[in-house]
């Protein structure tokens, strides 16, 4: 018979073997359970990767049929991977590459649109995304070339338009003083006309078919848009030229121009003829409001590192602040012999070298005109800038 001791041993143990049952079977349910997630996990993560690998196969079909080309750069700058328009227009074996190295020898020109100019004149608009640091950046290039020369055509329509509106304006500004050369012609037949008087009549016969001249240039330069060439143009020697041009203005108004010393050798891309004609009409205009005995300074100041200003600078009456926002239109002329095509031209000549044209100016304070042109950079040790 047992004692006590021992059957209330016996009933803990049977107590616990029931727990331990309990436990088990929960453990068993709990492993099942988790058997049966593991497998739902398993379908949804092949399910994933399935749709993964079908967003990837889009994705690269796109970039393959995508004409604009995509370009991956790492951290160092260095070409990673591109699409297939990429490399039609890099080339193949760029892979690898730095990137600014591939711009220089693919590319002739950039300017600050971010706008590529290849070596056949095609045009390319560049845009960029950060990626995260530690991946680098993507880039995408796109030929703009047909959308640059209908923009071009629909200017160029513009200012013709322009033009035809302004004819008969014109020609009554070209009739006055076309009248008046050959009235002062007819009087130089005369076998009686004093000395002193003929050389009146020829002075102002000169300045007449001068100031037609001027008028027929304008036109011109306005008409062609201030088109440009690629010639590397020296900024020092071009003022020198523009002085020297000016000459006979400057000295028929006894007027004064100061052109102020230049200290560093500067070059730009572009038509010297044109940036020439820019200049001039800065001058003239200054010598037509200041009348007589101007004092015309021009200078050439560096904007930061990519950009040049060549200014024209008078001490004249100065420009209120409603003729400033105007007096760059086609046509517009606050004076009785202006054709209203000078700074229109200017303007015009500058923005199609990649710049810009500004104006600084207080009442009774003189004004100061500036043309600003991105500057020519030189790779060291070559005598042409890139």
């Amino acid at each position: 018979m047992l004692h006590q001791n021992e059957k209330d041993r016996l009933a803990e143990l049977e107590q616990a073997f029931v727990l331990f049952n309990q436990t088990s079977n929960q453990l068993t349910q709990a492993y099942e359970a988790l058997q049966d997630q593991v497998v739902h996990l398993q379908a949804q993560l092949a399910k994933s990767d399935h749709e993964k690998h079908r967003v990837a196969d889009r994705l690269e079909r796109l970039l393959t049929l995508l004409p604009a080309g995509v370009i991956v750069l790492n951290t160092e700058d260095q070409i990673i991977e591109m699409n297939p328009s990429a490399q039609a227009i890099l080339g193949q074996d760029v892979q690898g590459d730095n990137w600014n190295k591939v711009v220089k020898r693919v590319f002739v020109s950039r300017n600050d649109a971010e706008e590529l100019v290849s070596h056949t004149g095609t045009v390319y608009q560049l845009s960029q995304v950060t990626l995260d640091l530690a991946f680098g950046t993507i880039l995408l290039i796109q030929d703009v070339t047909a959308a640059r020369h209908l923009q071009d055509h629909v200017n160029r329509h513009q200012r013709l338009r322009s033009m035809g509106e302004m004819a008969a304006s014109l020609a009554h500004q070209i009739r006055t003083p076309l009248a008046a050369a050959l009235l002062y012609v007819s009087q130089l037949v005369s076998p009686n006309m004093e000395l002193d008087k003929r050389e009146k009549f020829t002075h102002k016969v000169l300045l007449n078919l001068k100031h037609l001249e001027g008028l027929v240039k304008d036109m011109l330069q306005y008409a062609k848009g201030g088109s440009t060439g690629q010639a590397q143009i020296d900024l020092g020697s071009l003022l020198d030229d523009l002085v020297a041009s000016l000459e006979q203005q400057v000295f028929s108004t006894d007027s004064e121009l100061v052109l102020e010393p230049v200290s560093k050798s500067i070059s730009i891309r572009g038509d010297r003829d044109s940036i020439i004609t820019a200049l001039q009409n800065l001058v003239v205009n200054a010598i037509d409001v200041v009348r007589l005995r101007a004092k015309i300074t021009i200078s050439m100041v560096l904007v930061g590192e990519e950009w040049v200003d060549l200014i024209v600078t008078d001490q004249g009456p100065g420009v209120t602040k409603d003729v400033q926002d105007k007096i760059f239109e086609p046509f517009f002329t606050s004076r009785a012999k202006g054709t209203g095509l000078g700074l229109a031209v200017v303007r015009t000549i500058a923005e199609a070298h990649g710049g810009e044209v500004w104006l600084k100016s207080l009442p009774g304070k003189g004004a100061k005109f500036g043309i600003r042109l991105p500057i020519c950079k030189t790779e060291r040790g070559a005598n042409e800038c890139s």
